[in-house]
């Protein structure tokens, strides 16, 4: 059967189109490239358990997150059942429905400026859902906190910065819910909170 130049174009653009949706589900079934440790674990991360552990994970998170709040018990049993062979960081990432989430996030850096960053992290996930200006001062006062200091620092440029670097990294690679995990750099897909458990388990046989 002799094709028409019309037929032969449109077999030329069916084929074209397979080819491409061939090419596309090869690339997209490929493991993700693990994000570079340095880039998604900065120096000046705020972490917990072994700092010079090979398996690091790290979390991007929203202290007004029900999710969030959700699996933390989950991140703090991993911490202490593995800490020794891991480390943990949490990175920020407030999502602007949440009216309190950048102000929790900059209160628990001014705090992690007096050391007791992990802390304030626990009270501001505690009390979550009714979280107000008062009450996060009423937090530096629970934990001891020299309130001078901490009042200068809730307005310190630089604190907000370093929240502010978080949320806008988190963005570049991608972030748009929290919480977002990434173990070794590869992003975590969890069907349930205990999955993040058994993943960790799996990178430390």
């Amino acid at each position: 059967m002799k094709l028409t130049s019309e037929s032969k174009i449109l077999l030329g653009i069916l084929s074209a189109t397979v080819g491409i949706i061939a090419l596309a589900v090869v690339v997209m079934s490929q493991p993700a490239k693990p994000i570079d440790r340095q880039t998604l674990l900065p120096a000046d991360s705020t972490t917990r358990g072994n700092a010079s552990a090979s398996a690091y994970l790290v979390e991007f998170s929203d202290f007004q997150c029900p999710a969030c709040k959700a699996v933390k018990p989950v991140v703090d049993q991993i911490v202490k059942t593995y800490g020794d062979r891991l480390v943990f960081s949490y990175r920020h990432f407030p999502l602007p429905q949440h009216t309190y989430a950048q102000k929790a996030a900059i209160a628990a850096e001014a705090a992690g400026r007096q050391g007791k960053f992990w802390e304030m992290y626990d009270l501001l996930f505690a009390n979550s859902e009714s979280l107000s200006d008062d009450m996060i001062t009423g937090f530096a006062d629970q934990l001891g906190l020299d309130k001078k200091q901490f009042t200068a620092d809730i307005t310190d440029l630089a604190i907000t910065g370093r929240v502010n670097r978080d949320r806008d990294y988190g963005t570049t690679i991608g972030i748009n819910a929290t919480p977002t995990f990434y173990l070794n750099g590869v992003k975590l897909n969890l069907t349930s909170w205990n999955n993040l458990k058994t993943e960790v388990e799996k990178v430390l046989q």
